[in-house]
């Protein structure tokens, strides 16, 4: 498991520091789930499903 500290920007942006998204193989364009409950925000990547998932 990787631990980062990051910050939101006046946005609400927030950055995946660079070794996570390495290592989870996240790039430019990736989808999430975003959960928050009290003080925790769980992000959770997502893929859309292929047109070959629908035959």
């Amino acid at each position: 498991m990787d631990i980062a500290i990051t910050r939101m920007s006046s946005k609400g942006q927030v950055v995946i520091p660079e070794n996570i998204r390495r290592n989870l193989n996240l790039k430019a364009g990736a989808q999430f789930i975003v959960v928050g409950d009290k003080d925790v925000v769980i992000l959770k990547s997502i893929s859309p499903p292929s047109i070959d998932e629908f035959d």
